[in-house]
């Protein structure tokens, strides 16, 4: 029953801004006639709200929460073994030694060991073996996902990586929206989810940087419906899907899982809100000289069905027959 809400009050929708078969459509940009003059830009410039990901190429040579060091004496076994800076970034180490690693350079931190453990030798504490073993950082998931917690990554895993260590996003990105924002250094930010996968192969990666703090969230702010395009009716999935600049009416209608069978293209809807308020667009798909261009917050309806009366009689009778045939192998079987 829930299924149908969406249908039901976009159709008492069309019915309020006019009648389907007889009010004349307002004007409207056509998608041929900008065919001509828009070209998809494929340079890798181009401008999108994700290229603001911070890339932290500062950070690379610094050490960082979750790093994994050695430490040996040659006569001291107390001195042996291998010790991970926590999540603040702090690496505690024999003879109550503890040390900040965030921000110093290997050889500054270095330097810090063998001065803290200078105490403790009368000579031979430049024999102190500290060595960087491995490089991973600590990052915490939370929100939306099947095991929140903190995980070890490399400074530029996949984020496919750290949504599959976390057990998955909870619901499916293909049905919502979803949006994640991060704490990283001192530097707090958020990003569509949905664009990020959708510009994937142009777009940056995200680098890690030890502390940092992942939170997934579905989108519920108005202004991410503003940005979307919804597809109510005659599609696999019916949805929302992040609206793109240049890209057709087609590209909603792959991205909600093509169209279904049995369905006709020459009684399409949009609404739109426009200057006038709420504005019902009908058109036939089939047209090019009809098919409106695409804006931010549209909602498409798809409703007309190609089957003619006389293919639903034999669809009925087709059913009944089979009721009928049923039927008639429960009274044999008596």
């Amino acid at each position: 029953m829930k299924g149908i809400v969406p249908y039901l009050s976009l159709l008492c929708l069309l019915l309020t801004v006019g009648c389907a078969s007889k009010s004349k459509n307002p004007e409207y940009e056509k998608l041929n006639q900008i065919e001509t003059r828009i070209k998809r830009k494929m340079d890798t410039s181009r401008t999108r709200s994700v290229k603001a990901i911070p890339q932290f190429e500062e950070q690379k040579a610094l050490m960082a929460p979750g790093f994994l060091f050695s430490l040996s004496h040659p006569t001291d076994s107390k001195l042996q073994g291998r010790f991970r800076a926590n999540t603040e970034g702090l690496l505690v180490l024999p003879y109550g030694v503890r040390l900040n690693v965030t921000g110093l350079t290997f050889s500054e931190l270095k330097s810090q060991v063998q001065k803290s453990y200078a105490s403790f030798f009368q000579r031979g504490a430049e024999n102190v073996n500290f060595k960087l073993e491995l490089r991973e950082y600590w990052i915490e998931v939370r929100g939306l996902v099947k095991k929140p917690g903190r995980y070890l990554v490399g400074r530029k895993e996949s984020l496919d990586k750290v949504i599959d260590l976390a057990g998955g996003l909870i619901g499916s990105i293909k049905q919502d929206l979803y949006t994640l924002t991060l704490k990283q250094l001192k530097i707090s930010y958020s990003v569509s989810l949905n664009q990020y996968y959708e510009e994937n192969a142009l777009g940056p990666s995200f680098t890690w940087t030890g502390g940092d703090v992942l939170f997934f969230n579905t989108s519920t702010d108005v202004s991410d419906s503003e940005s979307t395009v919804e597809v109510l009716g005659g599609v696999a999935n019916p949805g929302k899907t992040l609206y793109q600049e240049d890209y057709n009416i087609f590209h909603y209608l792959a991205k909600r899982g093509g169209t279904l069978p049995n369905l006709g293209y020459e009684e399409v809807f949009l609404i739109r809100k426009g200057d006038k308020g709420l504005e019902r667009i009908r058109f036939d798909l089939t047209e090019m000289d009809q098919i409106p261009v695409i804006k931010p917050g549209d909602t498409l309806f798809l409703t007309a069905d190609r089957r003619t009366v006389i293919d639903k009689v034999w669809e009925r009778a087709s059913q009944i027959s089979g009721y009928l045939a049923t039927i008639a192998i429960f009274i044999i079987a008596l």
